[in-house]
């Protein structure tokens, strides 16, 4: 289980979150995020364990504990689906979901709506 560590200090290197998870279980990789320009922490990292007991048990028992001065919060990390900004970014937003339309195709009646979303008089 892949895990995310926020809010840790920015004194805190991996060796250390090394240390805070080790004694759950076996650690297949973890690092803390830096950032490209300065090379120092972002403030938060991942940890992967590919026991998910004792995954669970690590983010249990480490979620709010204090870290050089700061409660970090231990979750399960979420993929996030990442997609690179386009040249035109009203292309990249969802159309817009409208009621009226998907209402009305459902009941196979075509409905004159004003620019607030209400049926046209």
């Amino acid at each position: 289980m892949n895990i995310l560590v926020r809010n840790l200090s920015r004194g805190v290197d991996e060796k250390e979150l090394f240390q805070l998870f080790q004694s759950f279980g076996r650690i297949k990789s973890l690092n803390i995020v830096l950032d490209a320009s300065t090379g120092k922490s972002k403030g938060f990292g991942f940890v992967d364990m590919p026991e998910n007991f004792e995954a669970v048990a690590a983010i249990k028992a480490l979620d709010g504990r204090l870290v050089q001065g700061l409660r970090v919060r231990v979750k399960k990390a979420v993929k996030q689906n990442y997609s690179p900004p386009r040249d035109n970014p009203d292309k990249a937003r969802p159309e817009r979901f409208e009621a009226g339309k998907v209402n009305s195709a459902i009941k196979g009646k075509s409905v004159s709506r004003n620019s607030t979303g209400h049926k046209k008089n």
